[in-house]
């Protein structure tokens, strides 16, 4: 969830809630709540004597990391998915800040949002804040206080899920264990032999290290690195990524589908407060 802190901030500061980059497509329902829950919120925020339209977000481009082979491919470009966000920061599929910012801008709600004052602004994002969490109830029936609480609420049952279907598969526990054997083996630091910890191991070591580079000042904001400048970085980020892949291909395997099980029906659940 860190490394889409930023990106959270940027949606909700311009009063667009937004999921994590990495979140797949929502899956598909026999009856979308997203329609009625969108034309609920602009009533409830006309009665607030705010106009706001009701606007579905077309569906994100996600990478397929399904099966073995399509981990690899995707590991060829975008390594663990850090870096990769400053060499190719117009790819839909490298979480970039850039296409974060296209998609606020795609909504036309934005265009209504410019017209206002920071004292207007501020009581627009408290309605829409009341409004969202008005139709979540009216629609899916979870007593949420804000968009952060649900999307708080959704890391939880997320992690619950994680714990208990991947931490707890014996399987997955016993392949966990050749995995950390084996980058042991080739000099990796392995925090955790857990297999959550190991699955997110490569992610969040790259990720650290773009907190070394950032500017103390900027805390909490995108990383200013050009695509040149990256390139190194995502090159040996690939390099780990393949070779992590390799050594846990049968631990990967198994753990793919089973995680993209929890992530459908977790955002299934909770995708609808987001707009997904």
């Amino acid at each position: 969830m860190r490394r889409v802190t930023w990106l959270l901030s940027l949606a909700l500061l311009s009063g667009c809630a937004a999921e994590p980059a990495a979140a797949p497509v929502s899956p598909k329902r026999s009856a979308d709540p997203r329609p009625r829950m969108e034309q609920i919120k602009a009533d409830c925020m006309k009665q607030r004597g705010f106009k706001y339209l009701a606007y579905i977000k077309p569906a994100r481009p996600e990478p397929d990391q399904s099966t073995y082979e399509a981990m690899k491919t995707y590991r060829q470009k975008y390594g663990f998915g850090v870096f990769a966000q400053y060499v190719y920061p117009q790819d839909p599929l490298s979480g970039s800040i850039e296409t974060a910012r296209k998609e606020v801008a795609d909504d036309p709600n934005m265009a209504l949002v410019g017209k206002l004052n920071d004292s207007q602004l501020d009581f627009y994002n408290k309605a829409k804040n009341n409004c969202a969490v008005k139709a979540t109830k009216e629609v899916l029936h979870k007593e949420v206080d804000s968009v952060m609480d649900g999307l708080n609420l959704m890391r939880d049952a997320k992690e619950e899920l994680e714990a208990a279907e991947i931490d707890g598969d014996p399987e997955l526990i016993s392949l966990a264990s050749g995995l950390a054997d084996c980058l042991v083996g080739k000099g990796r630091r392995v925090p955790s032999t857990k297999p959550m910890a190991l699955a997110e191991r490569g992610f969040t070591a790259f990720w650290d290290l773009t907190d070394t580079l950032r500017d103390k000042k900027s805390e909490g904001q995108p990383l200013e690195i050009t695509p040149a400048q990256a390139r190194p970085y995502l090159d040996r980020e690939v390099k780990e990524a393949l070779e992590d892949l390799e050594c846990g291909k049968g631990f990967y395997t198994r753990y793919a589908p089973k995680h993209a099980s929890i992530e459908a029906r977790v955002w299934g659940e909770y995708g609808p407060l987001l707009g997904r």
